[in-house]
């Protein structure tokens, strides 16, 4: 049933806990032990399928007791696949998907294991909204944990910038409740510092009043793209906080490459109308879909990758996109490896920036893009070129780059690749507090920050 002894204490685990646990062998261990990511392939010892705060405890207890390390799965949609471990105890959230608004105060308590799919559908039906993640069944919790980029971002700043508190059970297995006022060490390293500090079992969020939108893609052909991709330049350099836009390079089903601007206007539609035109300037484009809908909608602007296929993303953030990073990426673009392969551009602006940067973990508010390849082929291919060309790119990128983003960092990020990612002095009162927190590194599924006994 499982490689551990079938002792009296995995009973008791099994007895306290509400929701199921799963065991190799068992045909729902299969499922849950899978993310999106189709190379990452690992068997955690346990997986308990949490129901509540109570059970998180008891399966953090367990871990500690018998020196297990802890995974968290919420959507899976981590690239690294840090929501699954070889021979640890997985906490797996995905019976935990409930959001809660309260329309009066303009907030909503989230359960882990939403998927923003889940959370704009309960958000929309109030007309609030907070940024969120672009690909619906990407997991609150990583996205919030590591950032959080959004097309709401240059209005109302990051998703971890919206986080009003969260409960959370640290290595110990003590239950804390973070925020401004309580705890609120823990709470600045969570909002943006990843899942290395403890498991977060409820999320507060700030909400916003959010009508109808103007937003969509204009598409141009590939012969168009290095012009589309400076417009984008241009026209996310010189963008109010309530037009935020990202640009995408990608092949569409039908064969064709193309490039994509998306654009997002939070503002009254005659204003948007006015300031998206200059998107539709490079003559006729293969399509423009900009026009007003409703923010679950919006969301659903990028397809949705689907989970089983091979993975590997690598970029940075960047102050600026110099003429060699659009060299880089029209290079990139022409030698593409895969029809499932994209570039993917966003750019951080607005009340991102106002944010100062010592209020969060967060470490990359003066960046102003953020560039990443996406390798993306079938588990039936030879991945090395597909690896290579990625890596191409993000090399090419890397003399304008400020740091990556803890979120699309990849399983084979060093210490350094992290370390660069918040700044030293960032960096180090993260160490302190993942001293304090996490001492013997229980959860080190994640882009790992390792307590100051472990360095």
């Amino acid at each position: 049933m499982s490689t551990l002894v079938q002792d009296d204490a995995l009973t008791a685990f099994a007895d306290e806990l509400r929701g199921p646990l799963l065991t190799p062998g068992m045909e729902a261990y299969e499922a849950a032990r899978r993310v999106f990511n189709g190379m990452i392939d690992r068997h955690p010892a346990l997986i308990a399928q949490c129901l509540g705060a109570s059970d998180v405890k008891v399966a953090v207890d367990y871990a500690r007791a018998h020196d297990l390390p802890v995974a968290i799965r919420g959507g899976g949609h981590n690239v690294a696949g840090h929501g699954t471990c070889d021979g640890g105890v997985l906490i797996d959230f995905s019976r935990m998907r409930t959001a809660r608004v309260d329309v009066e105060a303009q907030t909503v308590r989230a359960d882990p294991g939403c998927t923003w799919t889940d959370f704009d559908t309960e958000t929309a039906a109030e007309g609030l909204a907070t940024t969120g993640g672009t690909v619906g069944s990407t997991g609150i919790g990583g996205l919030t944990l590591g950032g959080g980029l959004g097309f709401l971002m240059g209005a109302y700043g990051l998703t971890c910038d919206n986080l009003l508190s969260a409960d959370l059970v640290t290595a110990d297995g003590k239950l804390l409740t973070v925020s401004d006022r309580a705890n609120p060490d823990l709470f600045w390293g969570i909002r943006g510092g990843g899942g290395n500090f403890g498991v977060v079992t409820s999320f507060e969020y700030r909400l916003h009043p959010i009508d109808t939108l103007l937003a969509g893609l204009v598409l141009y052909p590939a012969d168009s793209a290095r012009e589309a991709l400076k417009l984008f330049r241009a026209t996310s350099m010189e963008s109010p906080d309530e037009l935020s836009c990202a640009f995408a390079m990608i092949t569409l089903p039908d064969g064709p490459k193309v490039a994509a601007i998306a654009a997002c206007f939070s503002g009254p539609i005659s204003d948007g109308e006015r300031l998206v035109a200059p998107l539709r300037s490079l003559g006729p484009p293969v399509d423009d879909g900009i026009r007003p809908m409703r923010y679950p909608e919006v969301q659903r602007t990028f397809a949705e990758i689907p989970f089983g296929l091979h993975n590997y993303w690598k970029g940075h953030l960047i102050r600026e996109m110099a003429d060699d990073v659009v060299d880089a990426t029209m290079e990139a673009f022409e030698t593409m490896t895969s029809e499932h392969a994209a570039i993917l551009i966003e750019a951080p602006h607005g009340a991102v920036h106002r944010v100062p940067p010592e209020s969060t973990a967060f470490g990359q508010r003066d960046a102003r893009f953020n560039a990443s390849a996406l390798a993306i082929w079938e588990p039936s291919e030879d991945g090395d070129r597909h690896v290579a060309w990625t890596r191409r790119y993000a090399d090419a990128v890397l003399p304008f780059a400020s740091g990556g983003y803890i979120n699309y960092l990849g399983d084979d990020a060093s210490a350094d690749d992290v370390r660069a990612a918040y700044g030293a002095a960032r960096f180090q009162r993260l160490t302190e507090l993942k001293t304090k927190y996490d001492p013997t590194n229980l959860f080190r599924f994640n882009q790992n920050i390792k307590p100051a006994a472990a360095e």
